[in-house]
């Protein structure tokens, strides 16, 4: 069967208005059939009454036709089309796959009226009493909760002329189902027109193509398979409806159930991992860091900032805080947690734990977060502080200690410490395995270095008998102390617990080995890092290279565009970027 998508246009409008969101969704793949509903009396010079009673049948009718005919919908309504369309569903039970609400008024008060008299001079005039009905049913609509049977979108312009964008926000009040909120930045009411309506049109056109994705056999199978071993994934999905496709579909979660991951130079998927930056201040200076190289202001992601991100990136499941700076600098640090926990993502967090007191433990596993992971590269303060300069490895290892503690007693939280070994390091492998053996954490990750400009230190171009032997000392102290010790090409499997045996550091040589093909990296087709800005980078490695911000620029133009299909295609050719060659994970 053919599905559809309603477009009602506003009350001063026309479905010229959605022409082109109309042509955008008439762009997704496979049959859909787009009717942008001509408003009774709109097609008259003159503009009729506002009358709900004739409004809201020619809505329901033309939904009803779709439904005899067992065919899916998805209903946009711009402005008080959006509450046309919701007094619609109500009044004839129409379970639409997504509801748009786009520049909708929560409420009209007086303060609204002179707006509204503004925006439509030069149009048409609007009588009082048409003004009259278009506050109380707008309120009453409004103010009226609703059960979530269906996911909502609401989409505002950051600049709306005639509803302010408050009343973006005042929406999610009205849902207990899935809602999600998207501020258009720069745009006004007139939301797909102007330099920012490609920007709306984007967002709504992906989310009713995965509104009206039906679920296939196969999908439903990498979906048991990982939500059985990730008990988090059945969370979001339940939280976030329409991501299904794309996590069944996603490199990490493919099992032994789904077709093997062939990568090419267009991802089929959007990400379904965030690396986000929260700030870019860091209490260390640890010599092998970008921070070396990439010289950048102090500053800290505002919450606002991040709770946008999270909107922006519907499909995000992971949700990582990580950067160049140190995450528990940030004064919202459980806050940023918090928020994104009570969407469904999974939280993870990487730290020098230098900061994590006992009350910031307790704060954080409050918070929601699933997984932690400790950046410590050795044991001892001597080694330590030669490769990270101001880290107090007493009170880090300390700190760690504590916060596994806390987890034990309150509730299990994924731990991992991650080690990026160096020539100069490996001579004290062996002590950093007994002492992390020790910490109560679950895994031990090994990396050598990444970056071309730490090259003449990684353990890769200094590799002799004796680096070997102490390499394979230490990991066999590891097992024996009952310590899984992973390589760094494990680190964006899904379940990974369940994937020790796939990526245990056996043989210890694939600590240093390089490869000139990729064969693990998944990044380019999953991950997408996010600066402090909103700004996205290609890679983690390469942080140092962005290609556009997510805050305003269509999201199908960055993940698909011509720079990250160059990205992929350099990366799958038989010379790859000199970053990948030089990564321990590619």
């Amino acid at each position: 069967m053919i599905p559809g998508v309603l477009l009602i246009h506003g009350y001063t409008g026309s479905p010229r208005d959605m022409a082109p969101l109309k042509a955008g969704i008439e762009s997704i793949p496979g049959p859909v059939e787009v009717s942008a509903i001509l408003l009774p009396g709109h097609g008259d010079a003159i503009l009729p009454s506002f009358d709900p009673e004739r409004f809201v049948p020619a809505i329901g009718s033309e939904a009803e036709r779709f439904r005899r005919a067992g065919r899916e919908i998805v209903i946009v309504g711009h402005s008080m089309g959006g509450i046309l369309a919701l007094s619609a569903v109500a009044e004839y039970g129409i379970v639409p796959r997504l509801l748009v609400l786009a520049s909708a008024p929560n409420r009209i008060d007086g303060s609204h009226l002179d707006r509204w008299r503004i925006h439509s001079t030069g149009k048409t005039d609007v009588s009082l009493a048409s003004l009259a009905r278009m506050m109380s049913t707008a309120n009453r609509v409004g103010s009226e909760a609703r059960c979530g049977r269906y996911p909502v979108l609401i989409v505002h312009g950051e600049r709306d002329e005639l509803v302010p964008v408050e009343e973006a926000f005042a929406w999610r009040k009205r849902f207990s189902g899935p809602v999600r909120t998207v501020v258009v930045q720069g745009a006004g009411h007139d939301l797909f027109k102007g330099d920012h309506g490609g920007f709306a049109v984007d967002v709504i056109r992906r989310s009713a193509e995965d509104a009206l994705h039906i679920v296939t056999e196969k999908e439903k199978e990498s979906l048991l398979d990982l939500t059985s071993e990730e008990p988090s994934a059945a969370r979001f999905l339940a939280r976030s409806p329409g991501s299904s496709r794309h996590l069944a579909n996603s490199p990490g979660a493919r099992g032994p159930q789904g077709d093997p991951f062939e990568p090419g130079p267009i991802a089929e998927t959007e990400p379904v991992v965030a690396n986000i930056e929260i700030t870019t201040r860091c209490n260390l200076r640890c010599a092998f860091c970008a921070r070396t190289s990439i010289r950048r202001e102090e500053r800290d992601m505002p919450h606002d900032r991040f709770v946008r991100l999270l909107d922006l990136l519907p499909h995000a499941w992971r949700v990582t805080l990580v950067g160049l700076g140190e995450p528990l600098l940030h004064p919202e640090i459980a806050d940023f947690v918090s928020e994104a926990s009570s969407r469904g993502r999974r939280v993870t967090l990487v730290t020098n734990a230098v900061l994590l007191t006992e009350e910031m433990s307790h704060r954080l596993i409050d918070a929601g977060l699933d997984a932690i992971t400790f950046s410590l590269d050795a044991a001892d303060t001597g080694p330590a502080s030669a490769v990270r300069d101001g880290a107090s490895v007493e009170a880090s290892i300390e700190n760690i200690r504590t916060f596994a503690a806390v987890s034990s007693e309150t509730r299990p939280v994924a731990k991992a410490v991650f080690s990026a070994v160096s020539s100069s390091t490996v001579p004290h492998l062996e002590r950093l395995v007994e002492i992390v053996a020790r910490l109560g954490v679950d895994a031990l990750m090994l990396s050598d270095l990444n970056f071309p400009a730490n090259r003449p230190r990684t353990v890769w171009k200094n590799v002799d008998e004796r680096t070997r032997a102490v390499i394979h000392r230490s990991i066999r102290k590891a097992f024996s102390l009952r310590l899984p010790v992973l390589s760094v090409t494990g680190l964006e499997e899904f379940a990974p617990a369940a994937k020790y045996r796939d990526h245990l550091l056996i043989p210890p040589a694939r600590l240093y080995e390089r490869r000139n093909r990729r064969r693990f990296c998944l990044s380019p087709w999953q991950t997408l890092p996010v600066d402090v800005e909103g700004t996205a980078t290609l890679c983690d490695c390469r942080p140092g290279e962005p290609f556009g911000n997510v805050m305003d620029q269509p999201f199908e133009d960055l993940w698909n565009g011509s720079r990250m299909r160059d990205h992929r295609r350099r990366m799958l050719g038989e010379s790859p970027p000199g970053e990948c060659a030089a990564c321990p994970r590619f």
